[in-house]
């Protein structure tokens, strides 16, 4: 009878799976939470050698590990013609026509246009036959609350706006410096900011229009410069961009290790902006040792700190409810630096914060970026 009782068994196991009874205990079990983010990510195209292939490769991996784009276009306005609103030199339609061509149409885009010049204390260049080319004439005699300067970018930007369609669009990039730089040209500032914003508005209306900050040490005297002087703009504000890089721009001890951060390094932003919306416009951390004796700028860091500083930026990011994340570039540049750029002390602050390191080789920080890229939007 053994074998039958066997054959039996054999027949009463295989109709209790058939019938779902394996499914009973699966109900019982609890369902693994599946994690997700509140905010895009991305990058700025920023090349790691001027190059075709450097073009190539880098917005293939903004298209592989991002879902938005930052276009930030720091070359300067082209004043005269954007006034007369007249055709821009060949040199600046080639680039505007090289980011719009190499832009998945599946990419978010930001869009930003300086206002302000790179030492973030006066008028943004000219751009036409080169990039930055200096004020002259009429131009350089005017400010941002001049009608000329006025009319002049709301152009530029609506014609940007028009040909880029971005979800977001920053004319204030790093305002705060401008607070610090230069109190009474900021003034000038808010005169600017309340034109540009209506005028823009006026056109697309549901376009983010946004303006930015710089973290920096929380309670420190630029700090507190920024907290009394920037709610001028809040009201031409509908997103705040934040932009930081601690390691160069705090001033407490061993900045290159971002377990000595300040509790509050980002969540300060909340005493200058109570209730607006807020984004992460720019940032980023080195990953390796960065010594610039031109600023007395000397940390220790690596790959592993680089992406622990990438997991408390993302985790916080979260909690706040940051509307999208911008590292600013996705490789090293090494060759840009030292040929195009010719080794500027000021570059070097930027130059090793790529996810990429100067070889080319992936960091750790692609992985930690990466498991958050794969977590779906929860908006």
């Amino acid at each position: 009878m053994k074998p039958l009782n066997s054959l039996l068994l054999t027949l009463l196991t295989l109709l209790f799976i058939g019938c779902g009874g394996s499914s009973d205990s699966d109900e019982n079990e609890p369902e693994e939470e599946v994690l997700t983010r509140g905010f895009k990510m991305g990058f700025t195209p920023w090349l790691y050698e001027a190059t075709i292939d450097a073009q190539s490769t880098t917005y293939d991996r903004l298209h592989q590990h991002g879902d938005m784009i930052k276009h930030h276009l720091m070359s300067g306005v082209p004043w005269q013609e954007a006034l007369d609103q007249t055709a821009y030199h060949p040199n600046v339609e080639g680039e505007i026509n090289g980011r719009l061509t190499n832009t998945a149409n599946s990419m978010s885009v930001f869009l930003a246009i300086d206002s302000l010049n790179t030492g973030r204390d006066g008028l943004v260049p000219n751009w036409g036959e080169s990039v930055n080319m200096p004020l002259e004439g009429e131009w350089a005699e005017r400010s941002w609350s001049s009608p000329e300067v006025i009319t002049a970018y709301v152009n530029f930007s609506l014609d940007m706006i028009d040909r880029f369609q971005p979800d977001y669009f920053e004319y204030g990039t790093e305002v705060s410096e401008l607070i610090i730089n230069d109190p009474a040209g900021y003034a000038e500032y808010v005169i600017f900011s309340q034109a540009v914003y209506t005028a823009i508005k006026a056109v697309y209306p549901n376009l983010k229009l946004m303006t930015s900050v710089v973290m920096k040490s929380p309670g420190g005297a630029s700090s507190q410069l920024v907290e009394a002087a920037y709610p001028e703009v809040l009201d031409y504000t509908d997103v705040v961009g934040i932009s930081t890089y601690p390691y160069a721009f705090f001033a407490h001890d061993d900045k290159g290790d971002p377990a000595n951060l300040p509790a509050n390094w980002l969540s300060q932003i909340r005493s200058m902006v109570p209730s607006k919306p807020l984004a992460i416009s720019e940032t980023g951390w080195v990953g390796e040792d960065l010594t610039i004796d031109e600023f007395q700028l000397s940390i220790q860091s690596d790959s592993a700190k680089q992406a622990a500083y990438m997991s408390r930026l993302l985790e916080e990011s979260e909690a706040m409810q940051m509307e999208f994340v911008i590292w600013w570039t996705v490789a090293d540049f090494d060759t840009l630096w030292s040929e195009t750029l010719a080794e500027d002390p000021t570059a070097k602050i930027w130059k090793d914060i790529g996810l990429y390191d100067g070889q080319q080789a992936a960091r750790t920080s692609l992985n930690t970026w990466s498991g958050w890229l794969n977590r779906p939007l929860d908006n």
